[in-house]
This record gives C-alpha cells, structure tokens and sequence, in this order.
C-alpha cells in the first residue's frame, strides 16, 4: 500500500522512527491532500470527491506511538511547504463555529480555505461533538465533503468553500468508550480512516531522518505538489475502470446493508478508495487514476477495515466481559448490582473501565440496566433480557 513518492517517504522515515509506518503514511496523504488543495479531484456521476484524507489514528497508551508517527510524516510537509505548512495547521477542535471562523469568507482567499487539524487527543474532539447544542459533528460532515460551512444560528458564519483534513489521535479503549455515548449512525466518525499503530522498533536514541534524506525527498514531494496543482478532474483509465467495476466496488460496498457498528464505522471505504487513488494519480502528475493506484488505495482501505474490526470486536472478546456475561446469566431474573459486578474483579476496576464494561454489556439489547428498590438508594441491576425461547444455560 506504500505507493509513489508517499511510499518512499514512508519507508525512508520508518527507519529513524518508533512510530508505525502505516501510521507516517496516513498522515503524510492527510497533510498532502490538504497542501495541494481543492484543484483536483474525483468525480463519479454527480459526486465530487475531493482529496481529502481523514486518518484516526488508533494505538495504546505509550506504546502506540501515534504522535511520532505523525511527526515522521511533518518532518517532510514541511519541507514540501516551507511558507505555507505552519499556517495551516492548527489543533484544538471546540466547535463548529470555531472551525468556520478560522476560514469564514470575510477577509480569507482561498489559501485560507486550507486547513489541516491535528488532534492529539481525539476524545476531547468526541466529547465536545456530544454536547447538547454543538454543531461541531454536524460542521465536520460538511467539511469532509468539501462543502461551504456555514451554522444556523445568531452569529451566521459562513465559509462558502473549505478544504479541511483531520488526523485524530485516539486509544482502542477510549474510542469504544466515548462510542457507547455517540451515535455511530450519525454519520461524523466514518468520514474518518480507522488506522490501528503500534511501535515498530525499539530505538532508545533515535537519530530522526537525515539533512541529506528530508532535503531529496521533500524536495521531490514539493515537485510532485506542484505537478498536482495543474489537475482538476481525475477520471480511471480503461484498466482500473474493469478493476473498479468487476472487483472493488461490490468489495468495498459489501456491507453496506449491515448494521453493525463495524460496518458502519467502514461506510465509506469505496470513497476513500477513490480519494487515495485519486491522490496518488495526481502527485504523478496524472489526470487518469491506474490500476496500480487503485491496487494500492485498497491495500490501505483493507487494513483500515480490519483495524475497525479489531479495535470493535474488542467488546466480543474482552475476558472481563465474557466474566460479566457469565455471572449475570446465572443469576437468574433477580440480575446482579453493579457493586456485585465490581465484587467479581475484586473491585479494583476503576469506575471507567466498569462504565464502558457495562456499556458494552447492553449495547445490543440481550442485557439490560434496571433500578432495584433498597432501603436506601436504588441500585443499578444488570440482567439477561428474557424472551419467550430463551433458556439461561448453565454457565458451567
């Protein structure tokens, strides 16, 4: 999935970094497509896709390494934009209306339209879009489709175009937390690219990339950006159209009509195809997308849908859960408290990993929270919902 001058990069700056290559790649597509702006894009039927790149980027605590993963990949935007890089970014996502006064219409050419947010602590970015009366999820929706933004309320901002990326830092744990609290349906987290990182190498003393390496391919970035710019519309050519058609599209749309958190959280796996496919045609200074392009973009797509799936699928196989499941199915109807539930880990969970554990516990329905009357405050009872062909099974 490493293609192009991206690749190359990549693979230079995997070697003087900790941080995961897939995630240094991701960001250098977010940063790129936001540096060459809004000139091209794909377009299928009536859709417009511009090259915009949004990578969440999911690793541990400590041992993720998202942030030098990201910072592999600045190391060479900045080469590739010397004026312009440091205009450009910002961090610290509030709100929406904050988001459209950085490039609202009054006083901003079209250089200002670009922007490319690094959020280094993506569950503040959660939290804030949750809170009653914000508009921030609704303003990111727009934004990623390279739309006008604009809220309707007093103050009414307008930016009449934008060409907006986002690369969000976040741990497993978090975002399965934060997403028990947040409509996944809504559409605003799969406009992101789901990337699990992890530590690639152990480097105590890592030397970072060399004059001589940031110079040559920073330099060959900036050339390829340049080439970029001249582009507009980026159609396939007659190879990658029998690939798009005969294989990856029926792929990448497969679970469309699946409900599951997983698929939707890869929703828009067939536009990001395009979009990376569509990014790399245009840094070869290229208005037709390849095979090739599209080979790679896939190879990418695909282990962004396998990250989903196994930062998601966490919540089938976590053991504390399973625990959980256990206990409670064999106390019958009567349930258990959440004191009890805590009682099972000796209680030395803390009250945010009992919360999402819990959270976990009833999000599909085949458990459910009650309050049980006591003589003092009522407590929390967790219990199997019971249907008319459920049998509890014995749980040894």
């Amino acid at each position: 999935m490493y293609a192009g001058i991206l690749g190359e990069i990549t693979h230079a700056a995997a070697e003087t970094t900790e941080g995961d290559p897939a995630g240094i790649y991701a960001s250098l597509l977010a940063g790129t497509g936001v540096i060459i702006g809004p000139g091209p894009y794909v377009r299928v039927g009536n859709t417009h896709h511009p090259l915009l790149i949004w990578p969440l980027l999911m690793g541990r605590t400590g041992s993720g390494r998202k942030g030098e993963a990201t910072n592999a990949g600045e190391v060479f935007l900045r080469q590739a934009a010397p004026a312009s890089y440091e205009e450009i970014t910002i961090t610290g996502l509030s709100s929406g209306e904050g988001l459209i006064e950085r490039i609202r219409d009054e006083g901003s050419g079209d250089d200002r339209k670009r922007l490319l947010v690094i959020e280094p602590e993506f569950t503040s970015v959660m939290a804030r879009s949750k809170r009653e009366g914000s508009t921030l999820a609704a303003v990111q929706r727009q934004a990623w489709e390279g739309r006008a933004l604009s809220v309707l309320n007093r103050q009414q901002l307008k930016a009449s175009s934008s060409h907006i990326a986002i690369i969000g830092h976040i741990t497993p744990r978090e975002f399965r937390l934060r997403l028990a609290e947040a409509d996944m349906s809504g559409g605003t987290y799969n406009r992101y690219l789901p990337v699990y990182v992890e530590r690639s190498r152990l480097l105590p003393i890592p030397q970072g990339t060399s004059e001589e390496i940031r110079t040559k391919l920073g330099g060959g970035l900036r050339a390829a950006i340049d080439q970029a710019r001249t582009l507009t519309c980026i159609q396939f050519d007659a190879d990658a159209t029998d690939l798009w058609v005969a294989e990856l599209y029926p792929e990448l749309t497969g679970a469309d009509d699946d409900d599951h958190a997983e698929a939707e959280f890869t929703r828009r796996a067939a536009p990001y195809c395009l979009r990376i496919a569509g990014l790399h045609a245009a840094l070869d200074g290229r208005q037709l997308m390849s095979k090739s392009d599209l080979v790679a973009a896939a190879a990418l797509v695909r282990y962004s849908n396998a990250s989903a799936r196994f930062v998601l699928d966490r919540q089938i196989r976590d053991p504390r859960l399973d625990r959980i499941r256990r206990a409670v199915d064999a106390s019958g109807s009567a349930g258990l408290t959440r004191s009890a539930i805590s009682g099972l880990f000796s209680r030395n969970l803390t009250k945010e990993v009992l919360d999402e554990l819990l959270s976990q516990l009833t999000a599909d329905g085949t458990y459910e929270e009650a309050m049980q009357a006591t003589k003092g405050r009522p407590a929390e009872t967790y219990r199997r919902v019971v249907s008319s062909s459920f049998v509890p099974k014995d749980p040894s």
